[in-house]
């Protein structure tokens, strides 16, 4: 029965193991072709960036542009003055349509380059995945161990398999022998009592003689007396006897062929000889009792060189033998056979009641097979998307796992512009551990810790200062613009609001993030700040301001 478990244990092995030679390979290339889809990312990027910047020049310079086609006496075309008292003159150069549209279809291939890549990385993940689905993360050298050890649990059980039919084999052999045993045991009970019937013929026919010498004595004491008293007869009749002996001789001759047939007869078991030739048989017959005949004639041979077997005769030799005993042990001999055979019809309909269920287990095996491996393969990536399996070595579950790849590529945009605002001091680092404060049951894998590149250490967020904790959280929320521009293709989030934080900082730290600020509305973006920070009024030009009365909140535009 376990010979179908071990075939299927190497297939499964082999199967592994044919999984586990290209999943090294394809994990390789999945990596390299990661590397390449950010360096593709990158280029879109600073493609993009490289297109913006040439825009934004080319509106900044527009004005000396349209500067260069004004003649005296002919209409602006912005404002249809005929007078040009101070055209704008623009010392730097102004970037062509011809260089903008090169620039933007650098962009665009760039971003065609950077599909592909994304593309190529899907497709080899899928397919790393599919490897890893089937041969797991289990090395190829453990798999091939694994498929030796499947292999000698086949070569057993064949083994175990192969004693179980011979020993099956040996017991057909035993059923045979006991069969053939009991037949010779009712054979030799048939000619005891055979016997046990000619013992009794022979006392009838020795009891029937006796009767009839006495018969033959009469009044004499002895058989010895009488034929003393008639030899004298004799000797007085024999004159007499041998005057008639020539008259007699014929008629003894006949009486003496008669009585020869009669002794003949009586002899083969007949009365007179008229029944013998009552009892004349056919040929036919005769074939049939001559047969018979020689059947007993060889019945005798081998009953006579039985024998003549020198042990049989030291035994007949030897004291008799106790015959209860033997009997006793005869009776528990029968009590055993009856027993042993009473196990063996037992044992074939437990064998056939067994095949019967081997047959329907191997049927519930087969109807089963499919629906636990469609269940295992559903309970892995289960296992793998939850974070609790075990083949998952770093316990995180899949949207942790997505949300920490988005999060890597958050963190690599903030941390351009947190360095910047930091003076180069602060950089995020993602980390797999819980971040702090997270007192949700799944795993990890969202967390973050800060590099203090003045200590040299990391440290957590939470043991940042409030206006560290504001810089930091802005450089993510710039970083997470970005990203989410990156992945629309280059449409951007045009506009962008800061709420408050700006009182957490010193005049140092409130410059450096000014000045990342600055650059975004460079950048073509418009940054909207909420504060009640007074230095905050000289460094914004546009403002919207909200004055409380006691009547309600007045709002007043301030240029």
């Amino acid at each position: 029965a376990a010979r179908a478990g071990a075939a299927a244990a190497v297939d499964d092995a082999v199967r592994r193991l044919a999984a586990a030679q290209p999943r090294d390979q394809v994990e390789h290339l999945l990596a390299e072709a990661e590397a390449a889809h950010r360096a593709a990312v990158d280029a879109a990027q600073e493609a993009r960036d490289r297109v913006q910047e040439l825009q934004q020049a080319r509106l900044d310079g527009m004005a000396a542009v349209l500067a260069e086609d004004l003649r005296d006496g002919e209409p602006c075309r912005v404002c249809g003055s005929t007078e040009h008292p101070a055209p704008v003159a623009s010392l730097a150069v102004v970037p062509t349509e011809d260089r903008i549209e090169r620039a933007q279809a650098a962009y665009e291939e760039a971003g065609a380059r950077r599909e592909a890549a994304s593309n190529r990385v899907g497709r080899l993940r899928a397919e790393h995945d599919g490897l890893l689905e089937t041969a797991g993360e289990t090395s190829v050298e453990a798999l091939a161990a694994d498929l030796d050890a499947a292999r000698e649990s086949l070569a057993a059980a064949g083994a175990r398999a192969a004693e179980a039919e011979r020993l099956e084999a040996v017991l057909h052999r035993d059923e045979r022998e006991l069969e053939r045993v009991r037949d010779a045991a009712r054979e030799n009970d048939r000619r005891l009592t055979e016997n046990r019937a000619r013992d009794r013929e022979l006392a009838d026919e020795q009891a029937r003689l006796r009767a009839e010498l006495d018969e033959a004595r009469g009044g004499d004491a002895t058989p010895q007396a009488r034929m003393a008293r008639l030899g004298g007869e004799a000797d007085a009749l024999a004159a007499a006897v041998e005057a008639q002996r020539d008259a007699d001789r014929a008629e003894e001759e006949l009486a003496a062929a008669r009585a020869r047939a009669k002794a003949e007869a009586e002899a083969q078991g007949f009365g007179t000889p008229d029944e013998v030739l009552a009892a004349e048989l056919s040929d036919e017959d005769q074939g049939e009792l001559r047969d018979r005949l020689r059947r007993f004639e060889d019945e005798e041979a081998a009953v006579r060189d039985l024998l003549g077997d020198p042990e049989l005769i030291a035994a007949a030799r030897a004291a008799p033998p106790d015959v209860p005993a033997l009997q006793a042990r005869f009776a528990a001999a029968e009590s055993a056979h009856t027993i042993a055979a009473s196990s063996a019809r037992a044992a074939r309909a437990r064998l056939a009641r067994l095949a019967d269920l081997r047959a329907d287990l191997d049927a519930a095996v087969r109807d089963w097979r499919p629906a636990a491996e469609r269940h295992a393969v559903a309970e892995r990536l289960a296992g793998l998307a939850s974070g609790k399996s075990a083949a998952n070595e770093r316990g995180v579950s899949l949207p942790a796992y997505v949300l920490g790849a988005r999060l890597e590529q958050v963190v690599a945009a903030a941390n351009e512009r947190l360095v910047h605002m930091s003076g180069a001091r602060y950089e995020l680092i993602p980390t797999e551990a819980k971040a702090a404060g997270d007192r949700s049951r799944s795993a990890g894998g969202l967390g973050l810790r800060v590099a203090d590149a003045w200590t040299g250490r990391e440290r957590d967020p939470v043991t940042l200062s409030g206006g560290e904790s504001f810089i930091t959280s802005l450089s993510l929320a710039l970083g997470l613009a970005d990203v989410v521009t990156a992945e629309t293709g280059g449409a951007e989030i045009g506009t962008l609001f800061v709420d408050e934080g700006f009182g957490t900082l010193d005049a140092e730290t409130l410059d450096e993030v000014m000045d990342v600020l600055d650059g975004l509305r460079d950048g073509g973006r418009a940054v909207g700040i909420v504060s009640h920070v007074a230095e905050l009024r000289a460094r914004i030009p546009a403002q919207l301001r909200i004055t409380k009365e006691r009547g309600g909140s007045t709002a007043k535009i301030v240029v």
